[in-house]
């Protein structure tokens, strides 16, 4: 392995010396401009749209989101963070909470300045294969097995799994899988990065770094690591990019009413036609165009006739509160919005003189429901309530950003709140499928039956099929090896024989043209 050692040596000098603001994660259809500024899904580099959807289409649906976390200090005070939109202010900075001091030190700027890793789930299963054969773990089929180029072991042994204790760094930062349980990140012994999607982008950032020009409160000594994933599918999943928060209280203050939230500043092609609107049942925003023509204006382009509709889903927490954001520069003004008020402080009333969290909750396509009924250039924020945040306690988030365009503008709303419901399901029972060949093959409703058993098995696996569709067949081991195929064709039931395989947990792809679905399958 000495070879690797010294390929690696030359690539970290590389990589620290890059300093890079920003990365796109364009795995699907969605290409997303990834800033370290805090505004995400925002061309820090040009100051412009950063969420292109179709891909390679010039068009955009977000020009950026941020992410908003306050809370109120021994004192009753209120911290905010809140994501930058430029290079002038900012409350969020690169790198883990450190030693006060050294943030401004040389070394902790090449190592945290960057702060972005990108990987896809074919750079680890490439690695994990290689890896088993090079190092012994098995012999079997090696013969077939590439070398990782430079970029994939780059990207491998960069992982910032760990901390600088002598920093006052956590050492456990990014995820990871450790082969031998020995509690520290080393690929040479068959460790590799986890991560969600079939492709990523993980960042590591902090507030404490240096004083909020932004919101201009103190900082909350909040870590916060995220990580924005992919899949490459054959349905709606092509169009949704997700977003994993967690929020670490390193400090030694406990905050009451402690709040997070997500900001969208949507730019459905044109940006000031655009309406906005909320659904709780769903825990979901949503953005339309206010009229059918989306119009092209000043160089900026429009999606003309059935513009689409876009959502951003709480998957995981409790959507406590959705509102535009019209208006508000202060803190305090900030926090109303966040607690579901209106920027004064006052309530939003719904057309029955209600008192709501949920603004504009009535559907577009439902005549006289409560509607946001013009057009502009509109924000919005979705946020969820967690009450105290004690020093050391964590908050973990899951966004998922939607899209659809299948119908009319109005229409396309219902179409998000229908993904809405199946991305839920999606993420609660489904999103732990692997990707094989960087595809993430989900699309069941356009599959035939089919049905494997027994399950668990002994070594023979019978497949049961209906339709004329000739399936192709593959069985995965855990590194991501092909080890068994078979083609299906007039068969209604196929049999595979994996008794000579190992015992362990098996991923069996089955494709029919471009549709694929993924089974585990449990070998004792």
């Amino acid at each position: 392995m000495k070879k690797l050692f010294t390929i690696i040596g030359i690539l970290m000098l590389c990589h620290l010396n890059a300093q890079n603001i920003s990365t796109q994660l364009d795995h699907n259809n969605i290409s997303a401009n990834l800033s370290t500024i805090g505004a995400y899904f925002y061309d820090g580099e040009n100051y412009s749209r950063g969420y292109e959807v179709p891909k390679g289409s010039g068009l955009h649906s977000i020009f950026l989101s941020q992410l908003w976390l306050a809370g109120k200090d021994e004192a009753g005070e209120i911290r905010l963070i809140q994501g930058n939109s430029g290079a002038t202010y900012s409350d969020i900075f690169n790198g883990p909470i450190s030693l006060p001091g050294t943030y401004t030190d040389p070394s902790f700027e090449s190592m945290w300045g960057n702060s972005t890793w990108e990987i896809c789930q074919s750079d680890i299963d490439t690695y994990k294969a290689w890896w088993s054969c090079t190092s012994g773990e098995t012999t079997e089929g090696c013969d077939d097995i590439l070398e990782p180029t430079n970029e994939t072991l780059e990207r491998i042994y960069n992982w910032p799994a760990h901390g600088d204790l002598s920093l006052e760094q956590s050492y456990y930062l990014a995820p990871y899988f450790d082969y031998n349980s020995d509690g520290t990140y080393n690929p040479d012994d068959g460790d590799y990065p986890i991560i969600k999607g079939c492709c990523a982008v993980y960042m590591i950032q902090n507030d404490a770094a240096q004083s909020h020009t932004y919101s201009n409160t103190d900082s909350l000594g909040i870590e916060l690591h995220l990580m924005f994933y992919q899949y490459q599918t054959w349905d709606y999943l092509n169009d949704v990019t997700f977003v994993d928060l967690k929020a670490i209280n390193r400090s030694a203050m406990d905050y009451s009413n402690f709040l997070t939230s997500i900001m969208v500043d949507a730019d459905i092609g044109m940006p000031t036609d655009d309406s906005f609107g909320c659904d709780s049942a769903s825990n979901t925003m949503y953005f339309y165009n206010a009229d059918n023509i989306d119009q092209s204006d000043g160089g900026v382009q429009g999606y003309g006739s059935n513009p689409p509709a876009i959502g951003i889903v709480c998957l995981d927490a409790y959507m406590s509160s959705c509102v535009p954001y019209l208006g508000g520069s202060s803190a305090a003004e900030k926090y109303n919005l966040m607690s579901g008020l209106k920027a004064d402080g006052t309530s939003w009333l719904d057309p029955n003189s209600n008192v709501t969290n949920y603004a504009y909750s009535g559907n577009p396509n439902v005549s006289d429901s409560w509607t946001f009924n013009w057009s502009t250039d509109v924000r919005g924020l979705a946020s969820s309530r967690y009450g105290m945040l004690n020093s050391g306690d964590t908050i973990t988030q899951t966004y998922a950003i939607t899209f659809a365009s299948n119908g009319e503008h109005i229409e396309n709303v219902n179409e998000i709140l229908n993904i809405s419901n199946e991305i839920k399901a999606f993420y609660d029972g489904q999103s732990n499928q692997p990707c094989n060949g960087d595809t993430w093959g989900l699309n069941e409703n356009n599959l035939m039956t089919l049905s494997l058993y027994p399950n668990p098995t002994n070594g023979v696996v019978n497949i049961l099929k209906e339709g004329n569709c000739s399936y192709i067949i593959g069985i995965y081991d855990s590194y991501g090896r092909l080890i068994n195929e078979a083609i299906s064709k007039n068969d209604t039931e196929l049999t595979m024989d994996l008794s000579e395989q190992p015992k362990g947990v098996y991923n069996v792809k089955v494709s029919c043209g471009e549709v694929a679905k993924v089974f585990k399958l449990i070998l004792n």
